[in-house]
């Protein structure tokens, strides 16, 4: 049976992580969607997936990538959608054009993935999300409009957990804390290394852990797993 999965920040350090473990878990095609072209031609090339160049914050663009993944396969298995971008800026230093920048990236982008995969989508077929233990707190390091933008993402995703269940289609968040990927440069060598002395199994997380939890819940184990938020931070935040 023929298993297709779309990913939407497929080149990130998370994305590419999931990427990799689903193609040697079996799944396929692989339909790899990142605005960064270079990179999302290596992981394309190492995965065997199918690169598609996309900015998600621009509907238009979405729709016709989903278009063309239409052409490529009669139905999507599962929609992974880890595309997303950090920011520390807050509220007294945040301006509304970067507000409207980082939802549109990680909150809006994501909606537009799912509105348009919607009908590709095969009944008893999987969503997972990307999260951030930062739409829980608040985000205590990072900025406003990252916090938001996550705490966003688990409504989402519980909303169309409840639209999406009569399909048998699971839609389940992942919500990692601190991890080791390219997006950490934002944080100073200080700022991480508070992070790994407040986690109590004092380090980050490796982005093969996050997509350990992702396939998960892209398997048939998880089938009675939906709306759920799981915590994969180290036991930084103990719910």
């Amino acid at each position: 049976m023929t298993r297709a999965l779309a990913f939407s920040g497929a080149a990130g350090g998370i994305g590419a992580a999931i990427a990799r473990r689903a193609a040697v878990a079996g799944y396929g095609p692989l339909f790899l969607m990142d605005r960064d072209e270079v990179a999302l031609a290596s992981v394309a090339e190492e995965t065997s997936g199918i690169a598609i160049v996309l900015d998600i914050t621009d509907a238009s663009a979405v729709d016709l990538a989903f278009d063309s993944i239409r052409q490529e396969t009669p139905a999507l298995y599962g929609l992974v959608l880890a595309a997303g971008v950090v920011d520390n800026g807050k509220l007294a230093d945040l301006t509304p054009d970067r507000w409207k920048e980082i939802l549109a990236i990680n909150l809006t982008g994501p909606f537009l993935c799912c509105h348009a995969a919607k009908d590709l989508l095969t009944d008893g077929g999987r969503i997972v999300t990307l999260g951030s233990l930062a739409g829980r707190t608040g985000g205590v390091i990072t900025g406003t409009a990252y916090a938001a933008s996550k705490g966003g993402i688990e409504s989402l995703t519980k909303s169309m957990a409840q639209e999406l269940a009569p399909r048998s289609i699971t839609v389940n968040c992942v919500a990692p804390g601190a991890v080791e990927t390219p997006m950490l440069a934002a944080h100073p060598p200080e700022r991480k290394a508070a992070m790994s002395a407040a986690t109590p199994l004092k380090r980050m997380a490796k982005p093969e852990e996050i997509a350990a939890a992702v396939c998960f819940l892209l398997s048939e184990d998880s089938a009675f797993t939906t709306g759920a938020v799981m915590a994969v931070n180290g036991g930084l935040r103990m719910d």
